[in-house]
């Protein structure tokens, strides 16, 4: 089948390989964690009582109580997959670029292991509620379970990520790809720190351009 896209003609973005400091992955890092935890905050889990059947046909509640039903994440995991990988494309915004496809491509790879560190967390997290709780209102128990699950899932997804660190290298290389991180040169593209990664690193003006009298590039720097 011919593919509806044309390749665009325009010269490939050259990444500087400097601007993907420690720093600046690490940024990128927490981007992505938050992103995650946004999207596992956004799937119902403390909810009303209703009337709503498990997506598979089998058993999807963990507890109920008077006024409230607590799902099972497990039997939601299509959701999840959806919010992650909507939200990181909001986040990053990722469009119909190599550099973009790519880092969906990662994180549809690493979905399975990442949803089943989200699935353990959830359940221990369900599993440390205050028991008082369980006989009292929604709300309280809705609060609780939203604070203690960013507590235990900003330790845990940075604990994953650190042990696979593909999907954060990519998003890394496609922030580095991005218009504020490359200036033209002359034979090509070269890559600097945005303001915040610039200070402290004076060399990087220093191999573009070449300072005046007025020392105009260093104020710009601090």
């Amino acid at each position: 089948m011919i593919s509806i896209f044309i390749k665009s003609k325009r010269p490939e973005k050259v990444i500087d390989e400097s601007v993907l400091t420690d720093a600046f992955v690490k940024a990128v890092k927490e981007r992505l964690v938050r992103c995650l935890l946004k999207s596992v905050q956004e799937v119902p889990i403390v909810v009303p009582v209703s009337n709503f059947h498990s997506p598979n046909g089998r058993e999807w509640l963990l507890a109920a109580g008077e006024g409230y039903q607590i799902r099972d994440m497990a039997h939601l995991q299509a959701k999840l997959l959806k919010g992650m990988m909507v939200n990181l494309a909001l986040e990053f915004s990722i469009s119909a670029t190599d550099e973009g496809q790519f880092c969906l491509s990662v994180l549809l790879d690493e979905s399975q292991s990442l949803i089943q560190t989200v699935i353990a967390t959830a359940d221990r997290v369900i599993g440390d509620l205050p028991e008082d709780l369980a006989s009292g209102a929604l709300e309280p128990l809705q609060a609780a379970y939203l604070s203690t699950s960013s507590r235990y899932l900003v330790k845990d997804l940075n604990d994953y990520l650190s042990e696979s660190p593909r999907l954060t290298e990519a998003l890394a290389r496609l922030e580095g790809s991005k218009g504020p991180h490359l200036v033209s040169v002359a034979g090509g593209l070269k890559s600097i720190l945005d303001r915040t990664l610039q200070k402290d690193k004076p060399v990087l003006f220093d191999d573009l351009y070449t300072r005046d009298t007025s020392n105009t590039f260093n104020k710009e720097a601090q």
